[in-house]
C-alpha cells in the first residue's frame, strides 16, 4: 500500500447534507478527523483538500464536486479520499462521472476508511452498486418525507417556516409542530391587509406604512430576522393565502389546495382575491376565483333562462385619472405610470348579472342585466318592505306557533295513518287481482281488464307515496328558524359574507326574477303566505309596526289583535301545511354560522 500512494496523488473531499444540517453539524468535522486518520496511517500523499461541501447529493449541481471532477480532468490529482462512497454521489449522473474517470484512467482510486476501490472491473462493480444503494437510499428518504408533507397537509397543517403573524410551536416534535399567533406581529398583519383592501394604497405606499408606523419587523431567528419588512417581502405576504385561510401543496406533480385548520384566517377569500387584482400581473388571475352571491337564485325575467356574471376590475390612474381594467396589468396603459408607483390610486370593482340565452355569450334580454349593488339594493328594499320583523315579533310568532304544535301533530299523525291505511288496501287489491290473473285462463277482454284496474290502482299508491311525503308532522323547527331569520335576514344581507348570504337565500327558498333591470322576489310557499297574511295584518291595525313595537310577552294587545289574521295561513288549509322541510339542509356549518351569530 506504501508503494501505491506514492504513485498516486490524493485530493481529499467532504460533504454534509443541507437538509439536516442541525443534525449534521458535527458531520465534516468526524470526515476530516477519519480521513486525516487513514492519510497518516497509511501514509497517503496529499496534495488538495476541498472545502466542505454543504449540500445534497441528490440532484446535479454541487460546485465543490464540479471543482474535484476538474482537477481529476486537469491530471492534477487521480484519487479520492472520501469517508464513503455516497459522499461522492447520490445521484446517477455525478455516479457515472466517476465510472467514466475511472474508464479513461483518471481516476485511479476511491480510498475510504473501511475499504479501497480501485480501476478493476469488480472494483468499479461495487461502486456503481455502492452508488445506486444511494440513489435507492435517497429516492426512498423523499417517498417518506413527501408522504408526511402530504399527510400534514391534508390535516390542515402547513408545511415550513410559519410566515410573518404565525410562530412555529417548537414544544412539537419536527413534523407535528403546529402554528399559533404572534402576539406581537397578528394584529399588525391583520391591519396591514386591511389598510390594502380599502384600495387607497399602493404597495410602496403600504411598505412605508409598514415600515414607518406599524414598525412591523420579521421574526429574529437564530441567524435572521428582526429587520423591518421589505418591499420584496411584503409581495410575498400580499401573495400568501395562508392569510385567508387556504394554502396549497404540491402532490403527485400537481398543486392541491388544502383548507387551514385550527387557525383563524385574517381576512376572508373573497378579499384575498382582491388584493391579488390589485397588485396586478404579479397575483394570481382571479377571474376563474370569482364567487357570485345571486348567480343561483336569478332568472331572466323575458326568457326564463339562467343569468351569468361579468366581474369587472378597473382603476383610475392617480396620475392621468384615466380608468383602466388593471388584473394582469402592471402599468396605466394611457401615461404608462407602473401601478406599484401610483400615489393613492382608486380601484374600482363591479358585478354584473346578465342573461345568455346561446352559446355565444350574447344576449337577446337586454334589460335582464343589471349590476349586483343595485339587486341588492332592490332586494333590501323588498324585504324592508314585506318580510323583516323585529325580533320582539318574531320571539311571539315561534311562542303561539309553538302552542299549535300538539293540534298539529294530532292532525299530521292522522292524516298519515289514514294514507297508510288507504296504501295498504290498495297493495291488498293488487296483490289478489294479480293472484286471479295468475289462476284462471283470462280472455283478451279480462286481460284488458286486468290491465286497467292494476295501472289505476298503481296511479293511486304513486299519488298516496307523493301525499305521505309532503305530510311533514315535525314542521316547527323549520317554522322557528323561518321567524328566527325574519328578523335578521336584513342585516346577513347587508353585512354578511357570500356564503352566509346564499344560506339564507337557500333557507327561504328565494327566486329572484329580472326584468327591465326590476327585481321580483318570491320565496319559499310557506314564506309567501306569511307576507300575505303580515301585510293583511299591517292595514288591519295601523299601530301593527313589527320596527317599533315591543312585545311583552302574550299580553301584547297589538300583536293579539292581529293573532288569527297571522294564522290565516293555517285556517286556508287544515290538513296541509306550508312549513315543509326544503331541499337545503340547515345543518351546514356555514349556515349554523349564520343562526348562532
Amino acid at each position: 500500500m506504501k508503494n501505491l500512494s506514492e504513485k498516486i496523488v490524493y485530493g481529499v473531499y467532504y460533504r454534509k447534507s443541507s437538509e439536516s444540517e442541525d443534525r449534521q453539524a458535527q458531520s465534516i468535522p468526524d470526515q476530516i478527523k477519519e480521513t486525516d486518520a487513514i492519510a497518516q496511517k497509511e501514509e497517503l500523499q496529499i496534495s488538495k483538500r476541498f472545502p466542505g461541501e454543504s449540500q445534497s447529493a441528490f440532484t446535479v449541481g454541487r460546485p465543490i464536486f464540479a471543482d474535484l471532477v476538474k482537477n481529476i480532468m486537469a491530471k492534477k490529482i487521480n484519487a479520492i479520499l472520501v469517508w464513503h462512497a455516497n459522499r461522492l454521489a447520490r445521484n446517477p449522473v455525478d455516479a457515472g462521472m466517476i465510472i467514466h474517470l475511472m474508464d479513461e484512467g483518471n481516476l485511479r482510486l476511491i480510498q475510504t476508511p473501511n475499504k479501497t476501490y480501485s480501476n478493476t472491473a469488480s472494483d468499479k462493480f461495487m461502486l456503481q452498486l455502492e452508488f445506486g444503494m444511494s440513489k435507492k437510499d435517497s429516492d426512498d428518504k423523499s417517498e417518506v418525507v413527501k408522504r408526511a408533507l402530504i399527510g400534514r397537509a391534508e390535516r390542515g397543517m402547513p408545511n415550513g417556516l410559519a410566515p410573518i403573524g404565525y410562530i412555529n410551536d417548537k414544544t412539537k416534535e419536527q413534523g407535528n409542530r403546529d402554528w399559533f399567533k404572534d402576539p406581537i406581529r397578528h394584529p399588525l398583519v391583520k391591519k396591514l391587509l386591511q389598510v390594502m383592501l380599502t384600495g387607497r394604497y399602493s404597495v410602496r405606499e403600504l411598505h412605508t406604512y409598514a415600515r414607518d408606523e406599524l414598525e412591523l419587523t420579521t421574526l429574529q431567528r437564530k441567524k435572521e430576522g428582526g429587520n423591518p419588512i421589505a418591499l420584496s417581502y411584503l409581495y410575498r405576504l400580499l401573495k400568501n393565502p395562508i392569510y385567508a385561510g387556504f394554502f396549497f401543496q404540491k402532490s403527485t406533480g400537481k398543486e392541491v389546495r388544502y383548507k387551514l385548520k385550527d387557525i383563524k384566517s385574517m381576512i376572508s377569500e373573497d378579499e384575498y382575491w382582491k388584493i391579488q387584482g390589485m397588485i396586478g400581473i404579479r397575483g394570481a388571475q382571479r377571474v376563474t376565483h370569482q364567487k357570485s352571491v345571486y348567480k343561483y337564485f336569478t332568472k331572466c325575467g323575458t326568457c326564463g333562462g339562467n343569468l351569468s356574471t361579468d366581474f369587472k376590475f378597473q382603476l383610475i390612474c392617480s396620475s392621468c385619472k384615466h380608468k383602466f381594467s388593471y388584473p394582469n396589468r402592471s402599468a396605466c396603459p394611457d401615461c404608462g405610470l407602473a401601478i406599484n408607483k401610483m400615489e393613492s390610486p382608486t380601484y374600482l370593482n363591479y358585478t354584473f348579472y346578465y342573461c345568455i340565452n346561446n352559446k355565444k355569450h350574447r344576449t337577446n334580454c337586454a334589460g335582464s342585466t343589471i349590476e349586483e349593488k343595485k339587486l341588492e339594493a332592490q332586494l333590501l328594499l323588498d324585504m324592508d318592505q314585506k318580510l323583516v320583523i323585529s325580533k320582539e315579533l318574531s320571539q311571539w310568532c315561534i311562542k303561539n306557533v309553538s302552542k299549535l304544535k300538539d293540534e298539529a301533530l294530532e292532525d299530521g299523525i292522522n292524516l298519515r295513518r289514514n294514507f297508510e291505511q288507504k296504501k295498504k288496501t290498495n297493495e291488498d287489491k293488487l296483490e289478489r287481482l294479480t293472484i286471479l290473473r295468475i289462476s284462471k285462463d283470462c280472455s283478451i277482454e279480462d286481460n284488458n281488464r286486468f290491465d286497467k284496474l292494476q295501472k289505476e290502482l298503481r296511479e293511486e299508491l304513486s299519488l298516496l307515496e307523493i301525499k305521505m311525503s309532503n305530510t311533514n308532522i315535525d314542521w316547527l323547527s323549520e317554522a322557528k328558524i323561518d321567524f328566527d331569520l325574519m328578523s335578521e335576514i336584513s342585516l346577513l344581507i347587508r353585512t354578511g359574507n357570500i356564503e352566509q348570504k346564499k344560506d339564507v337565500l337557500f333557507a327561504f327558498g328565494t327566486n329572484l326574477k329580472i326584468l327591465d333591470k326590476k327585481l321580483n322576489v318570491t320565496n319559499k310557499k310557506s314564506i309567501e303566505a306569511f307576507k300575505k297574511f303580515l301585510l293583511r295584518a299591517r292595514i288591519e291595525n295601523k299601530a301593527f309596526e313589527p320596527g317599533k313595537t315591543l312585545a311583552d310577552k302574550d299580553k301584547t294587545e297589538v300583536f293579539a289583535s292581529v293573532c288569527p289574521t297571522l294564522h290565516g295561513w293555517r285556517e286556508s288549509n287544515p290538513r296541509y301545511w306550508f312549513w315543509r322541510p326544503t331541499y337545503y339542509h340547515y345543518t351546514t356549518p356555514a349556515f349554523q354560522l349564520t343562526i348562532n351569530n
